[in-house]
């Protein structure tokens, strides 16, 4: 799956389905099992991997849901351990579209290939009544 450069939020609900709802299912059943720390990294079908790159104390409004948190200031030493795969589809968002851009020029400076951007950020998520988890 190519992504494009940049997606509005109902693009990228459209494109990040499959992940959001196995996130919202992980965190049921964690609730049901008394789990606190529920982990989505990527789509199994797809390879997509989301990641929020906010700082952890703007995570308390919320986050979308099957989000990766890896802030901006950690991303060039994390994700190439975690996504070796340079052609692998990558979603990146904050919390008004600016510092997602530039993880998103970071990254493809690394080599990778499919990488977009959410416009507006989580701001704009909020805004389209997209689905948030807390």
């Amino acid at each position: 799956m190519q992504l494009p450069p940049r997606l509005r939020p109902t693009e990228a609900a459209t494109i990040l389905e499959p992940l959001t709802v196995a996130a919202k299912t992980a965190k049921k059943k964690a609730a049901t099992k008394k789990v606190t720390a529920v982990k989505v990294k990527k789509d199994a079908k797809t390879g997509l991997t989301l990641i929020d790159v906010r700082m952890p104390q703007e995570i308390t409004s919320g986050t979308i849901p099957g989000a990766r948190q890896i802030p901006l200031d950690n991303i060039l030493q994390t994700v190439p351990s975690e996504i070796p795969d340079p052609a692998a589809p990558v979603v990146v968002y904050c919390k008004s579209g600016m510092r997602g851009g530039m993880a998103q020029g970071a990254l493809r400076k690394l080599g990778y290939t499919n990488v977009s951007n959410i416009v507006g950020g989580f701001d704009a998520w909020q805004k389209a009544g997209l689905p948030v988890m807390q």
